[in-house]
């Protein structure tokens, strides 16, 4: 919970657009082999805007990428068949993520934490109390309100159902449940956090993407290979790669230093030292 599972950054650190050129071109450039790059087209998967995609082979490895941005990663199966059918599986998904949710679909807790995006918020503890009926548990209340902050692309209801609908683990959290991860302020800003990693606590959404190198250019960090291990930092404004940052693990948000680099379990993440005497997690 205190990372992002991190690919190679665009310049606003979103998936670039899924076209069959771009991602062509894009296998093209990473394979050790570029005459393995393939499209394996699939009519219905190809033809779906809201959950289809494009899905191609190179060197020994599957890769489906949905027109909304996400993709898999899988070995390639080596026929005709087994491939159509991961691509079916992975469309199967991505409809059921793409499925329409309603507020009165969720529960008071994820209302509130919606409440609270739209709000700008600082907590859900902010709000009227009309708008956290039902919530009894304001930590986890808070813990909702920064998932939802990370995952939803705009601060509107519309935005954050879709957000719910695409992850059941978050989608299932009720009352009898308890945040895995306890929130901290933001080391920089001071906005609600979670996670901590190493010893470092985390920095918050926001400040995630504004960290700069030594030199004052933005910068984003990546796992080098596809199952999330590695670290390597690059410069947003022309791509390359940042020596600095890759080197000595180290930016900067907002004048303050933090440190940057491989997450435990794959992903990147950005935090700024624990100190015994102020952590959330009792150490």
């Amino acid at each position: 919970m205190s990372y992002r599972r991190a690919v190679v950054p665009t310049m606003n650190n979103q998936n670039p657009e899924v076209t069959r050129e771009g991602i062509t071109e894009r296998l093209v450039c990473k394979a050790d082999d570029p005459a393995t790059v393939e499209e394996i087209v699939h009519a219905g998967f190809n033809a779906d805007s809201h959950s289809g995609g494009l899905a191609f082979v190179s060197d020994r490895r599957l890769s489906i990428f949905a027109y909304g941005g996400s993709l898999d990663y899988s070995v390639d199966p080596g026929n005709r068949d087994d491939r159509v059918a991961a691509i079916e599986g992975f469309w199967r998904r991505q409809q059921y993520k793409n499925r329409p949710l309603a507020l009165a679909d969720v529960s008071d807790y994820h209302r509130a934490a919606i409440a609270a995006l739209e709000a700008d918020a600082a907590g859900i503890d902010e709000l009227p109390a009309q708008d956290r009926y039902g919530v009894t548990d304001i930590a986890l209340g808070n813990y909702v309100y920064v998932l939802l902050r990370r995952r939803a692309a705009e601060p509107t209801a519309d935005s954050a159902l879709r957000a719910l609908a695409a992850d059941d683990s978050l989608l299932n959290l009720g009352e009898n449940d308890r945040p895995p991860y306890p929130c901290h302020p933001c080391p920089v800003c001071g906005r609600l956090a979670i996670g901590r990693v190493w010893q470092y606590l985390s920095v918050c959404e926001d400040c995630y993407d504004k960290s700069i190198c030594e030199n004052g250019r933005p910068v984003a960090g990546y796992n080098e290979s596809w199952l999330g291990t590695g670290f390597k930092a690059v410069h947003l404004d022309d791509r390359s790669t940042c020596e600095q940052t890759t080197r000595e693990g180290r930016v900067w948000i907002d004048g303050i230093e933090c440190a940057i680099g491989e997450a435990k379990f794959g992903g990147v993440y950005i935090g700024v030292e624990d100190t015994p005497a102020s952590s959330p997690y009792g150490e």
